[in-house]
């Protein structure tokens, strides 16, 4: 009488929170994918604050504009404005007749004592300039510290995620332009972060977990 084949007992199942190998190939991969990327963001942060004529120095001040105190009068752009202003002005954001929609937004203020109309598409002109400026003014600290937290691996989703915005949303500045060459170099960064972010979990070296 034939004896049943002895069937090998199966494997218990591998639980979602098992640690896996700290020096497997993976994990070794999205190491160097991670230390690329936040070193990428964070040395495009700082050099942000070089300034701009030789000999070379570091300062938060180049970044930003030198302002007299007294009259609160812009005495010398930073270096935020000629990137921000080749988008604005160049995107043609600073045309108020571009934004016309009738005229429901227009409105008026007083300047000099008299009542000065004011149409919708210049208030939609003047608020995307207040968006240039804001965004320009942290611009380089987003970068420090969405590199920071990818390099450390400290909130590794959270790093990840804003640095792929950093870069996207430089990649949207210059598709407004448009400068294909430029948007393309940014669109393989944002879609390297998102090739990490995919594979967050082989993430072994790190501040934290998430």
């Amino acid at each position: 009488m034939a004896t049943d084949a002895t069937i090998p007992p199966t494997p218990p199942a591998t639980s979602a929170g098992e640690c896996r190998p700290c020096c497997s190939e993976k994990t070794l991969a999205y190491l160097l994918l991670r230390v690329l990327l936040g070193l990428m963001l964070l040395l495009a942060g700082v050099e942000k604050f070089k300034s701009a004529d030789s000999p070379y120095s570091y300062s938060f001040s180049n970044w930003h504009d030198d302002v007299d105190p007294k009259t609160q009068q812009v005495i010398k752009y930073g270096r935020w404005w000629p990137i921000v202003k080749v988008v604005y002005e160049s995107g043609g954001l600073n045309n108020p007749e571009a934004f016309q929609f009738g005229t429901f937004l227009d409105g008026s203020t007083e300047r000099d004592g008299k009542t000065v109309v004011i149409r919708g598409g210049e208030r939609i002109s003047n608020l995307l300039g207040w968006m240039f400026y804001y965004y320009g003014q942290v611009l380089p600290y987003l970068m420090l510290t969405a590199g920071s937290m990818i390099l450390l691996g400290f909130l590794n989703r959270v790093g990840l995620f804003l640095g792929g915005g950093v870069w996207l949303s430089l990649a949207a500045g210059q598709m407004i332009l448009p400068d294909n060459p430029t948007v393309f170099m940014l669109s393989q960064y944002t879609l390297m972060v998102a090739v990490a972010l995919a594979l967050v979990k082989y993430n072994r070296f790190a501040l934290t977990r998430f």
